[in-house]
């Protein structure tokens, strides 16, 4: 007991760990006011993150009042003195046979042309040098960051309130289409609910992924608890709630794989299509060694599943994998009623996107929110916090969006779900759907061993 006890204290103080430190690291890359890189009078080289003291400054002006690090003075410069930041640090590049390390980049409006680079020989100079891109042939932009990156303050000051509202006003279609597609899940199981109260029960287990620490999986425990209840069935219920959740992300690697593909010349595409490609092949090799009698006996699977523990529950398990193995036409509806559920999703996060201003291609969304979705589905730390924001920062900056945009971003997608999730605490409060106690677990595990055949 204690040692169950040390090993779920383990778990849950590496799962907030992992949150406070992505959350840490993202906050520490964020700037709170509007900043810009530039030569700045009598400096040879350029300064980092200059704060610009201009609330509302536009990207294409022709002066910036900066603050002076060295002086804490606010200084004038013109526009010909601000340059782009360089995609990493220390970035080398080769060319006449000289190894230079660019400190700053002059890009074209659009961010698309690199029309000149300032190079060093060392990554803090003392000086640097302008340099035209055909002196360095190889040198590609990889991250176009613009002149102008706007801090937290002012993105949050300039946001379109009506794109936020609008995302919140088509989110609930989701709901509505996740509570029929379980509906139909259950009702091949031979457990027959009113699709009211399968919508009163998925509203609660959004509930409880909302106030669990769990993240978007952890409501899933709540769901099949509740709906076992209301059947002598009680591993198929608890089974259906998994099938569910499956084809759900199934559904959206199937989406964001597809639009990677279609934006392969992109590479953060690219390498998004191949791995939701690979994850696909596995999924399906899987299959098929589940549901072909002699793959699952070469393979040893039969052996592995006669091991397991609980017998009488694995049982259960197989037998209603079997049973929608032979319903192929009911999960196929169930996977292509998915695809308007993350459509919405991907639209949702678009008009957050374009309420906080982020420079950004509206098909890239159609790649980067699967990704960042599925960050947030992975357990390992609260609600994805940490993990998400990482997903969102190496996705979107190559395409030009700052940290803080990428920040704002997710905690958009994250928020519109947590808004819309917290409603089903009102079927929480009217009774009758509590966290189960330990007692009550263990009462319904035991009743599931007698009536398991």
């Amino acid at each position: 007991m204690e040692k169950k006890l040390a090993l779920k204290i383990v778990k849950q103080f590496v799962r907030w760990g992992i949150a406070v430190v992505g959350i840490w690291w993202v906050i520490s890359q964020m700037s709170w006011h509007d900043h810009v890189w530039a030569f700045l009078p009598g400096r040879s080289m350029p300064q980092k993150n200059l704060t610009v003291t201009d609330e509302n400054a536009p990207e294409d002006s022709a002066i910036y009042h900066v603050i002076d690090p060295q002086t804490g003075k606010t200084v004038s410069i013109s526009a010909g003195d601000v340059v782009n930041e360089p995609d990493r640090p220390n970035l080398k590049v080769f060319g006449n046979g000289h190894v230079k390390y660019v400190v700053a980049v002059d890009l074209s409006a659009d961010l698309k042309q690199v029309r000149g680079l300032w190079v060093a020989d060392q990554p803090n100079g003392p000086t640097a040098a302008w340099a035209l891109p055909s002196e360095y042939p190889a040198y590609q932009i990889t991250v176009p960051h613009p002149r102008l990156q706007i801090g937290v303050l002012r993105m949050v000051r300039h946001a379109d309130i009506r794109f936020i509202i609008a995302a919140l006003a088509i989110f609930p279609v989701t709901i509505l289409i996740t509570s029929l597609r379980w509906h139909e899940l259950l009702r091949a199981l031979d457990i027959r609910l009113r699709l009211g109260r399968t919508f009163v029960l998925n509203m609660v287990g959004m509930f409880y992924n909302t106030i669990m620490p769990t993240g978007s999986t952890g409501g899933d425990v709540f769901k099949a608890y509740y709906v076992a209840r209301q059947t002598h069935h009680r591993t198929r219920a608890v089974m259906s709630v998994a099938v569910d959740r499956v084809i759900g992300l199934a559904a959206l690697i199937i989406l964001g794989g597809a639009m990677a593909a279609l934006q392969q010349h992109i590479p953060r595409c690219r390498q998004v299509a191949l791995a939701s490609a690979g994850i696909l092949i596995v999924a399906t090799l899987a299959i098929l060694v589940f549901y072909v009698p002699s793959l699952r006996e070469l393979s040893g699977l039969d052996f592995i599943i006669k091991k397991l523990p609980m017998q009488k529950q694995v049982r259960g398990a197989v037998e209603t994998l079997h049973i929608y193995g032979h319903r192929p036409l009911l999960v196929l509806v169930a996977l292509f009623v998915s695809f308007p559920v993350h459509m919405i999703v991907i639209t949702a996060a678009q008009l957050c996107g374009i309420a906080f201003g982020l420079h950004l291609n509206l098909f890239y969304y159609w790649m980067a929110v699967p990704v960042i979705v599925l960050a947030s589905a992975i357990p390992i730390s609260p609600q994805g916090a940490g993990v998400m924001e990482y997903f969102a920062i190496k996705l979107l900056q190559p395409q030009g969006v700052t940290v803080a945009q990428a920040f704002a971003l997710t905690m958009s997608i994250r928020l519109v779900q947590i808004l819309w999730n917290l409603t089903g605490g009102f079927f929480v409060l009217r009774g009758g759907y509590h966290a189960p106690t330990q007692t009550e677990q263990k009462l319904s595990e035991e009743e599931d061993e007698d009536q398991s055949p």
